[in-house]
């Protein structure tokens, strides 16, 4: 085997186990952080949450379908503002007043999970 072939061979293989290896399709770059898990009470649902900028009063959560990963739920914090979307029940962003009640508060997380829930209508 030629040298080429060889690194080849390497490349489709490391290729096959990043694959296979359960990596997110969608990388972490640095216009688009690496989104976290965060705490949530029901099973068929994630809430994930990324910044964005603005230390940390850049950011947006979101709360997506376990199986179909299909987006339920949204609040954005556009370093001042906060939108909230909620794709199945209205096609518009409403604001939802200032970021600053979630990012000051004691519990930002508690507080994202409060405001999702309330939006969510639970």
């Amino acid at each position: 085997m030629t040298r080429r072939a060889g690194l080849s061979a390497g490349l489709v293989c490391a290729g096959l186990l990043l694959a296979l290896s359960g990596a997110p399709a969608q990388a972490q770059t640095p216009l688009r952080p690496a989104a976290q898990a965060l705490d949530w009470d029901r099973r068929d649902e994630v809430l994930t949450y990324r910044t964005c900028g603005c230390a940390d009063a850049c950011w947006v959560a979101e709360v997506t379908d376990r199986r179909t990963h299909i987006l339920k739920a949204r609040l954005r914090c556009d370093c001042e503002t906060l939108l909230a979307y909620r794709p199945l029940a209205e096609p518009a962003r409403t604001v939802e007043g200032r970021c600053e009640a979630v990012n000051a508060s004691g519990d930002k997380f508690g507080a994202l999970r409060a405001r999702l829930q309330g939006l969510l209508g639970r």
